[in-house]
């Protein structure tokens, strides 16, 4: 087995994992003491390309940024994002060598559609069930070779709801997942829920988004949570400074928000132009 499927199957506390950004974010991270390293798309999308997290990078891009990460991170494990797998089933082959040649140590991957988005923005849609079980297993067994760890992450709440979502957990665990990963519940009462239900580790998304306050990582623990992830804290917090020493003129000095650093991506104005594009008339 992987050092991740191990470590979340020890009596040890919560793994915290706190989300990096770039090579310096997880450097500082790692001097910290820091268990592990995470890198999530949103973060290291936006820090790195100043771009919204709309599936708009390639796998080439992005085992680019997981390769500087690695090798700031001090022999740190690095967990990544494998988003939706970049394509089909050859795709996701494909993106567990590219991540085992950087030295990824264990990736989630999704079940929404392509181009997927971030899991904390509405329009978001997910594929059948079998497809993302199929996803999930041919990451397992891509990935045994070089003992990474596979996340299996769903995002069938907000298109499915809860009943749906835990049964594609199931099944996730059932190919071999090391834990799953039930992204954007909406009330405190789900949260609870997960880790209840499913039979294996159980991964919470900490991130400050306003959907729901995230609980503290020592309430995560008694609930059940394996690990918890923290992939906004360093991003929102190093932009938040940047903001405050240089000011923008007219702009009221207050805390930095998802939907304020969304705003500055230009998020909603990609999402615009997508939706434009799909009303365009087809030409025979």
């Amino acid at each position: 087995m992987t050092w991740f499927h191990d470590r979340l199957r020890s009596d040890e506390d919560i793994l915290v994992l706190p989300g990096a950004h770039d090579a310096l974010s997880a450097r500082l991270l790692a001097r910290a003491g820091s268990e592990a390293v995470y890198c999530g798309g949103f973060a290291s999308t936006a820090a790195q390309y100043a771009l919204p997290d709309l599936g708009l990078l390639s796998l080439t891009e992005m085992a680019e940024i997981y390769r500087r990460i690695k090798q700031a991170s001090l022999g740190k494990p690095l967990i990544v994002d494998g988003d939706a797998g970049y394509g089909g089933l050859l795709n996701v082959e494909r993106m567990v060598a590219a991540f085992a040649s950087v030295g990824v140590d264990a990736f989630h991957i999704e079940d929404q559609v392509l181009p997927k988005r971030c899991g904390h923005l509405d329009g978001k849609d997910v594929v059948a069930r079998d497809e993302a079980v199929a996803r999930v297993q041919t990451a397992v067994a891509c990935s045994a070779p070089y003992g990474m760890g596979v996340i299996a992450r769903t995002d069938a709440i907000a298109v499915h709801g809860l009943d749906e979502a835990l049964l594609r957990a199931h099944a996730f665990l059932e190919v071999g997942a090391s834990a799953v990963f039930i992204d954007a519940p909406q009330t405190l009462d789900q949260i609870k829920v997960i880790p209840q239900d499913i039979h294996g580790p159980a991964i919470f998304n900490a991130a400050e988004t306003g959907i729901v306050v995230p609980p503290t990582d020592a309430a995560l623990t008694a609930m059940g949570y394996a690990a918890v992830l923290h992939p906004l804290a360093t991003i929102m917090a190093s932009a938040q400074a940047i903001m405050a020493r240089f000011p923008k003129a007219g702009e009221p000095d207050a805390p930095l928000t998802f939907s304020k650093l969304n705003e500055v991506l230009g998020t909603h104005d990609y999402l615009a132009r997508e939706r434009q594009w799909a009303k365009a008339p087809h030409v025979a």
